[in-house]
């Protein structure tokens, strides 16, 4: 994303400058990469020549393969934040705000594939100017950039595109108009005020730390900022299997005429045939004139090219993209021969679910720090000011592993049997398949049936104390009376 002159703004102090000069250029160094991951998963990539390659320039095919999005999305759809949970189950008034107001769980939802394109992606969290509500906006790492810090294990700087808007200068395509840049304690507001002009303002914020989080699929310590699912293998894989349905394809149209001769013809015949082969069936016929030795005419058929040999080769791929991303050969679109039973399917998804699990774990901790900095925000607080029971905040995800809503419902009954009170947890409600919102109705539900009854106990009991003393100023009266 190209920032025209964003080093010279306007009020901005030479340790902004100094940081964001870093940052541009490693933006710089990843754009290119990162387009190309894009194109991948988008399937928008051109046959690479071998050099050797016998499909004629001329032939134009819209070829494309979608194993590298399959890649992606074998993860990203077994990765879904449920929300977040409390040691003590009681949750929070600010965050759900936050998280109501924001949309955030189909947000992250939403940017989800992305991090699994590129290896990351980035979350900040601050007050907005306008509303004074807290906000928290997630970005792509084509959007955003930043420098990790060993030493604090988080993020030391970063910035992130923050809107785009068309202007006078570009009214066409939508350009950068605000990058917010995220230091230590503080945020420095870039505000575009021309086609290569900015101004710089800075505002403090309540942590030590930037309020801006990465999130990365299986960072190492050489790559913080994780690692892209579209490898070089999977890329490799995708240009073989491309050049072989194009192969395929040109195959298929020869075959599809299958290729005739004439021999022993005359010159005159000839060259009258040969003035329109393309009237001789489409081109598909061979001509050639008699021998010294003469001879008639013959006609015959060359035997069509079976395609066997490219479905062959294209299962070879299936198996080695298979083994390179843990996607089933079933899922590329590949039959095999012996269908495989439940049990076999279910453990050749191990590998994504596998995959998944890390991904909820790595990204588990990073929204851990999201919550953390939305309510301190909320709270106009440090981090450290927050209760115990706000610190104990943690993401919650749905199990990678699809189970039928029989399963989920047979397990929670089997432990209800096991445990009476597991029946009246919340948790029980979730495996039976039930969503929050259905949750906190039940439990509302069950409290004012509880409130319900302590009251008709009670307006009970006072019906049997009035009945009580009523029968004793009847026994009262029947003394006196007698």
């Amino acid at each position: 994303m190209i920032l025209p002159n964003i080093l010279n703004a306007s009020g901005l102090d030479s340790e902004a400058r100094a940081a964001l000069e870093v940052l541009v250029s490693i933006q710089a160094k990843v754009t290119s990469r990162n387009r190309n991951l894009v194109k991948y998963y988008e399937g928008d990539i051109k046959r690479k020549p071998l050099g050797i390659d016998v499909v004629p320039p001329t032939v134009n095919l819209d070829t494309a393969c979608g194993w590298p999005a399959k890649a992606v999305t074998a993860v990203s759809e077994r990765s879904r934040l449920d929300g977040f949970v409390f040691d003590k189950g009681n949750g929070d008034e600010g965050l759900e705000k936050v998280m109501r107001e924001n949309n955030l769980i189909p947000t992250y939802n939403r940017f989800t594939p992305s991090e699994l394109v590129h290896g990351c992606m980035f979350a900040s969290v601050g007050r907005s100017a306008l509303t004074g509500e807290t906000y928290v906006r997630f970005h792509t790492a084509e959007t955003a950039a930043a420098t990790w810090s060993d030493s604090e294990g988080c993020i030391d700087s970063g910035y992130v595109i923050a809107d785009m808007a068309r202007t006078s200068y570009s009214p066409r395509d939508a350009v950068p108009v605000l990058v917010n840049l995220h230091l230590p304690g503080r945020v420095v507001e870039l505000s575009r005020t021309g086609s290569s002009s900015w101004r710089a303002g800075s505002a403090d914020t309540p942590l030590d730390r930037p309020m801006m989080e990465s999130f990365a699929f299986r960072p190492t310590g050489m790559k913080p900022f994780g690692q892209t699912r579209i490898t070089k293998a999977v890329m490799a894989i995708t240009d073989d299997v491309m050049r072989t349905l194009e192969y395929m394809a040109v195959s298929a149209a020869c075959y599809a005429h299958p290729k005739q001769y004439l021999l022993n013809l005359s010159d005159e015949q000839y060259d009258a045939i040969s003035k329109d082969k393309w009237g001789n069936v489409m081109n598909a016929i061979l001509l050639s004139t008699e021998s010294d030795e003469g001879g008639k005419v013959e006609y015959g058929q060359l035997p069509a090219t079976s395609p066997q040999p490219y479905i062959d080769t294209l299962r070879l791929y299936a198996t080695m993209f298979s083994g390179e991303t843990g996607v089933p050969v079933n899922s590329l679109g590949i039959i095999q021969d012996n269908p495989s039973s439940a049990d076999a399917i279910n453990a050749s998804r191990e590998d994504i679910c596998i995959a998944a699990e890390d991904l909820n774990r790595e990204n588990g901790a990073s929204l851990r720090n999201i919550a953390l900095m939305a309510m301190a925000v909320e709270g106009d607080c440090d981090i450290s000011k927050l209760t115990d029971e706000q610190k104990s905040v943690r993401a919650h995800f749905k199990e990678p592993q699809f189970t039928s809503k029989t399963a989920n419902a047979q397990a929670a009954l089997s432990l209800a049997e096991a445990d009476p009170d597991f029946v009246n947890t919340p948790v029980f409600y979730e495996l039976q398949n039930f969503d929050k919102g259905d949750i906190n109705r039940i439990e509302r539900a069950k409290r004012g049936a509880v409130a319900l009854k302590a009251a008709a106990n009670m307006a009970a009991a006072r019906r049997e104390a009035s009945s009580g003393e009523s029968n004793e100023q009847d026994d009262v009266r029947v003394s006196k009376g007698a």
